[in-house]
């Protein structure tokens, strides 16, 4: 990864197995910006049969202090101002604008760029002092919307801003709000895919904010998704400014960079696939990559494996798991290392009592994402009993792993893919419920904190 020193400092703990067994490991040494806590769905399986459990790893950043205990931003703002941001649109993204550059500091950078027929630099790269805030605050209010969608172009237009300050310690990121269709340059999806990867092989991040019913979700999500950024839902006009300030909040609070994890499991244990989030696997091994993490918001890597027969009352080393990561602090880059243990045993009730339902409801969690996912393609292909379908069987795959716990844990997932099942088989999907699912399935596997929000 760009940055990694090779010179890792390692910290290590193995978590001991007690008789209430929980099967976290735990690590955070007294000056690190965040803790890695690992642990498994199930801690405790059946002796002597084949099981498969996930192992979750949460990166769990401390808090941002102050101002000035963060890195400065370099942030670009591309606006939207077409023509069918006339109206309210229009109103509520320029007061949106206003507000998100009124919370930098005079350490950040801020440029604004809009588009339509084509981009234009409203307010080229600067130190967001008061006074040229105060600038392009009003300059934002001249702001008026005709013509088409040029994104490809405003796109470029950000990222040439933010090049300008790219070399100089600061956390760089696109903001993009669009209401509309790429109608003008490049409009298809993997167009927007490669531009946002080249952009992450540069350090910038992009975030998407998609306004109203007329936008590409596709796009949207796959700029997201390679740029490595939050993605938004956005129904309502009004709602904008809260969700500007939760994207900025984000840029304004990270707490380490260039985040690394690695799980490599043990003598006969099978990596079976990556849940929710992607990850790289290469010899029985998983690597995972976050460019960031912010203060106090938790991020997640789950990963299914294939875990090996054991006898009752016996436990074991079931993964390894190593975390590198570059506090914002500065430094070298830094390690956490932890092993994750299982126990086998022959009751039923060491089984139920040792599970960690908070980490099983984060595996449901992120299977109905996946299987949102899933079903758009079959939906887009117009098979809309098949997604039907696709649903059934993650709910049952929910109720067959989980149903030791009872029928009230998995009740609100059973309920709602049911309903869900039955909207598709009634052909109850149109242009909202499409949006919803595309965004929300890549919000869950991005552990985002701030999802969509509609009327």
């Amino acid at each position: 990864m760009r940055g990694m020193n090779q010179l890792i400092t390692r910290i290590s703990l193995l978590a001991a197995l007690t008789a209430g067994l929980t099967g976290a490991a735990f690590a955070k040494a007294a000056a690190e910006p965040l803790q890695v806590d690992a642990a498994l769905d199930r801690p405790v399986i059946s002796a002597d049969k084949d099981e498969s459990v996930v192992v979750q790893i949460k990166i769990r950043p401390d808090e941002i202090q102050s101002d000035h205990d963060r890195p400065p931003v370099n942030l670009s703002l591309v606006l939207d101002r077409s023509g069918s941001m006339q109206g309210d649109k229009i109103r509520q993204a320029i007061e949106a604008a206003q507000v998100a550059v009124g919370k930098l500091g005079p350490r950040d950078i801020v440029s604004v760029i809009t588009y339509s027929d084509s981009a234009s630099t409203l307010a080229d790269s600067q130190y967001a002092t008061r006074s040229n805030i105060k600038r392009i605050q009003s300059a934002l209010s001249e702001v008026s919307a005709n013509g088409s969608t040029a994104i490809y172009d405003g796109l470029n237009r950000g990222a040439a801003e933010l090049r300008r300050r790219a070399d100089e310690g600061y956390i760089n990121r696109i903001v993009l709000l669009s209401d509309g269709l790429a109608n003008r340059g490049p409009s298809g999806v993997s167009d927007f895919r490669d531009l946002a990867r080249a952009f992450a092989g540069e350090d910038i991040v992009v975030s998407t904010v998609g306004l109203g019913g007329g936008f590409n979700e596709d796009i949207m999500t796959a700029l997201a998704e390679a740029g490595q950024g939050n993605t938004y839902f956005v129904e309502n006009a009004s709602d904008l400014p809260r969700i500007f300030g939760a994207e900025l909040g984000d840029a304004l609070n990270v707490a380490a960079t260039n985040i690394e994890i690695i799980i490599t499991p043990r003598e006969g244990v099978r990596i079976k696939r990556s849940l929710g989030r992607e990850a790289e696997i290469k010899n029985n091994r998983a690597y995972f990559q976050m460019p960031q993490v912010y203060g106090g918001q938790d991020k997640l890597a789950l990963l299914e494996i294939d875990a090996p027969q054991g006898k009752d009352g016996q436990t074991r080393d079931l993964v390894d798991v190593e975390v590198r990561y570059v506090p914002v602090s500065g430094g070298e880059a830094r390690s956490q290392s932890v092993s994750v243990p299982i126990a086998y045993a022959a009751s039923e009730v060491k089984i139920k009592e040792s599970a960690r339902v908070d980490v099983a409801q984060n595996v449901i969690d992120n299977r109905i994402a996946e299987a949102k996912k899933v079903a758009v393609g079959y939906a887009d292909s117009g098979d809309l009993a098949k997604a039907a379908t696709n649903l059934a069987i993650t709910n049952d795959k929910i109720q067959q792993d989980y149903d030791f716990l009872g029928q009230s844990f998995t009740s609100a997932s059973a309920e709602y893919l049911n309903k869900e099942e039955d909207a598709m088989r009634n052909g109850e999907f149109g242009n909202r419920q499409r949006k919803a699912y595309v965004t929300e399935s890549y919000q869950k596997s991005n552990s985002q904190t701030v999802t969509n929000t509609q009327d």
